[in-house]
């Protein structure tokens, strides 16, 4: 059984009237998205059209959901002919400090702005500036 856009964006919906109700989370520094292609605007069903416990159930679902998170370093364009001379050991340089801060991109938005660090033996990313509850929700598809 799939789940369509329609019930993510229902549910989504209902996530942020139940966050809004809660008072919702601490909200820190807000974060401009990244350009995206706009789409037109879709509304989410009202969750009052069902019941409590199967909004809360279906809440629930949604928000076990495993989604891609990017972290992105920097980017660029190349002509094609110098992405087929790339080889082992090739350099390729970018126009960012090594020590600027990275994105954190979700369903190609970004969501977040933070720093890397070493965790043990793995990378990882100190938030620093984070967007509010509804740049979190519209990257996820509300």
């Amino acid at each position: 059984m799939g789940i369509t856009q329609s019930d993510i964006n229902a549910l989504m919906g209902a996530a942020e009237e139940l966050s809004a109700e809660a008072g919702g989370p601490p909200q820190a520094a807000p974060v401009e998205p990244s350009p995206e292609p706009s789409a037109p605007p879709s509304r989410a069903p009202s969750a009052g059209s069902s019941s409590a416990p199967e909004t809360q159930r279906e809440l629930n679902r949604i928000l076990h959901l495993s989604v891609p998170v990017i972290v992105k370093l920097a980017e660029q364009e190349m002509p094609v002919g110098k992405i087929l001379n790339i080889n082992v050991g090739s350099i390729i340089e970018f126009d960012r400090p090594f020590d600027a801060e990275l994105d954190l991109i979700a369903s190609n938005c970004r969501i977040a702005i933070g720093q890397a660090v070493k965790v043990g033996e793995n990378f990882g990313l100190r938030i620093t500036q984070i967007g509010d509850l509804n740049d979190k929700v519209k990257a996820l598809g509300g």
